[in-house]
């Protein structure tokens, strides 16, 4: 099974509560959370790029860039950083969703790359995406998954209060739910508070995602077969862990299913789990068996790597099309005989 073309884009802007559409239905995923403008700069140059940063819109991209319809719900400054989000999550072939707030600003973050890591200061304190609340859900429409990471509820009691109803399927919506922790820690008031309502979180979701520094983090482990009982509360229920430059996991109650990374040139690491995220999910929406996931996931993530941005570059039309499992598999079985030889 080949990945088809991305669907023509329809973009869906809502301003003060009225909706305004040139069209809408149901879509593979809806990620809902906060977007800001990073301002990026390498080597201490201080000259600045300025890009899009925020995990759930990342995700919405990776999908759409994979061919996979998907819808973006925020809340926006009305205000020129945040007209370029919108046009940047709108060019790459996502429907938007979003409140723009003229009493609140969008966020900020800053962004420093280089050699011995990457420094990175946030200014949204006083973000419009931090009144992200229950009502915002009636901007969700239908889809086949829900997205939302463990960022959103640290922002705000309304905000937690919105993943909380996702998660828990009191949003009246009937897709199934994807749940990435995302550890901030700057966030929480503190780790117990963060793990409890993570934890909560997680037990709820369909398909939780989280790393193994993450996870070593909030519950003291990151072996799998403990995150698994810890965790896991019913069959249908899928755990991915990540393990950064190692190998990936799904571990569910049938068992576990692994499979390696991808090398690639290292440019910045930031989006490479959204990016991971969105490859798995858009696996999903395909129909394609655990491994091919986890390897979309793992290809996804090697493209975002190499760039400065937070999201993959784009698919040329030969390589979107050329996407099946069989491709993949072929690729990794290559990877194997390269390191064995």
């Amino acid at each position: 099974m080949s990945v088809g073309a991305a669907n023509a884009t329809v973009r869906l802007v809502v301003q003060d509560d009225d909706v305004t559409a040139e069209g809408a239905g149901s879509v593979d995923l809806v990620s809902i959370g906060e977007a800001m403008v990073s301002f990026v700069c390498r080597d201490d140059s201080y000259d600045y790029v300025a890009v899009t940063a925020g995990a759930e819109a990342n995700v919405a991209v990776g999908m759409a860039r994979l061919g996979c319809s998907a819808r973006w719900v925020s809340r926006l400054g009305d205000d020129p950083l945040g007209r370029l989000v919108e046009q940047s999550v709108a060019a790459a072939g996502v429907e938007l969703a979003v409140v723009r707030d003229p009493a609140r600003p969008t966020g900020v973050m800053t962004k420093h790359v280089a050699g011995s890591g990457t420094r990175s200061q946030y200014y949204r304190s006083e973000s419009a995406a931090r009144l992200l609340s229950i009502d915002d859900l009636s901007r969700v429409g239908r889809a086949r998954w829900l997205h939302v990471t463990g960022i959103t509820p640290a922002l705000s009691t309304s905000a937690a209060s919105m993943v909380e109803a996702v998660v828990d399927r009191r949003s009246g919506h009937r897709g199934h739910v994807s749940f990435d922790v995302n550890l901030r820690v700057a966030l929480w008031p503190d780790l117990a508070t963060a793990a409890e309502l993570l934890l909560r979180l997680s037990r709820s979701a369909d398909v939780v995602f989280v790393g193994d520094d993450e996870a070593e983090t909030l519950f003291g482990t990151s072996d799998s077969a403990q995150l698994a009982a810890l965790i896991l509360r019913r069959d249908d229920q899928e755990l991915v862990l990540k393990r950064g430059p190692g190998r990936a996991s799904v571990v569910s109650r049938d068992g576990e299913s692994s499979a390696p990374t991808l090398p690639a040139r290292v440019v910045e690491v930031t989006g490479a789990g959204d990016a991971f995220a969105a490859g798995y999910l858009a696996g999903t929406c395909f129909g394609w068996p655990t491994i091919a996931r986890l390897q979309l996931g793992h290809l996804m993530a090697s493209r975002v790597i190499g760039v400065l941005e937070d999201v993959p570059p784009e698919f040329t039309e030969p390589e979107l099309v050329s996407l099946s499992p069989t491709m993949l598999a072929s690729r990794w079985a290559e990877l194997h005989e390269a390191g064995t030889s």
